[in-house]
């Protein structure tokens, strides 16, 4: 019987310790991201022989996917997730899998499932050097659009987001919400952000605040996958300050040379999102895969 329970902070160091490898990129590695993301989407956990199991949960209390388990016994905690869901009249479903994933779900359980790419859930992972250099010329139009904000705005300023900027940071989301006419106290999104923010030291996050004559006109946070790679959670930048979306996006890459990769995370599916990201030029397109069962 497995028992599935919320994420608590003291899971983050559980997750970590099954999912972080030395080389890791995907967001699926990111514990701090699962735990603050836990409220909004309702992700909870349970242990089978030393084995974690994530699963994602609808309002009616019924789970609608699972992530791939990790830990000591793969094979053994993927049968009792698919034995648990036929004891209660369903079919067990793996969400959100990486090529890796789906290459170790596949050879565990030869021809036992069938696969389904998930193109609207893929990572868009970058080379931090080109984000931070914009070097040559298919970034001739991001360079430009960066030098015609700082004409157009003279007096401009970067901080790291810390506890001094903490406030400004939050002040920029809400502002954003306000332009695209979101209600954020009751947004989801804005409780997962102010909960990083405040826990900014403790989840050993980092971020940055863009300023235009004092006032903050952009934010940006994430926090480490692996010593590799890097990846950026949130970025929010007032529409009335054209192109500070572009120079937060350097700004940060500059702050992150230490890390070889920059994972930007998934476009949702949303086409303008999803161009805005491509125009970037990824160095890979994390892809994503569905398994169910054949039999």
């Amino acid at each position: 019987m497995l028992n599935f329970r919320r994420l608590e902070k003291s899971d983050i160091k559980l997750l970590d310790e099954v999912y972080k490898t030395p080389g890791a990129l995907g967001c699926e590695c990111n514990a701090v991201s699962a735990y603050l993301w836990n409220r909004v989407y309702d992700l909870r956990i349970a242990c089978y022989d030393e084995t974690v199991i994530k699963a994602y949960y609808k309002s009616d209390g019924t789970v609608w996917g699972y992530c791939l388990p990790h830990g000591k016994n793969v094979r053994g905690a993927v049968e009792e997730v698919i034995r648990s869901e036929r004891q209660n009249g369903g079919t067990a479903a793996f969400e959100y899998l990486s090529a890796d994933e789906r290459g170790e779900l596949g050879r565990l359980f030869p021809g036992g499932f069938e696969f389904e790419e998930q193109f609207d859930t893929c990572d868009y992972i970058y080379l931090t050097e080109n984000l931070a250099e914009l070097s040559g010329k298919k970034y001739h139009a991001k360079r430009n659009h960066i030098s015609k904000f700082f004409r157009t705005y003279g007096n401009t300023e970067v901080k790291c987001l810390d506890s001094s900027t903490a406030a400004d940071a939050l002040k920029v989301v809400r502002e954003w919400y306000r332009e695209k006419e979101i209600d954020f106290e009751n947004y989801g999104e804005y409780g997962v952000i102010q909960d990083a923010v405040i826990n900014l030291e403790e989840f050993s996050m980092k971020g940055a605040v863009l300023y235009v004559d004092s006032i903050p006109v952009a934010m940006t946070l994430g926090c480490e996958i692996s010593p590799v790679c890097f990846d950026v959670m949130f970025e929010k930048a007032l529409t009335g300050y054209e192109g500070s979306y572009a120079v937060i996006n350097n700004e940060f890459a500059k702050m992150l040379r230490g890390y070889r990769y920059l994972n930007r995370e998934e476009d949702m599916g949303i086409e303008g999102l999803r161009k805005a990201k491509l125009s970037y030029h990824p160095e890979i397109v994390y892809q994503r895969f569905r398994a169910v069962p054949k039999i």
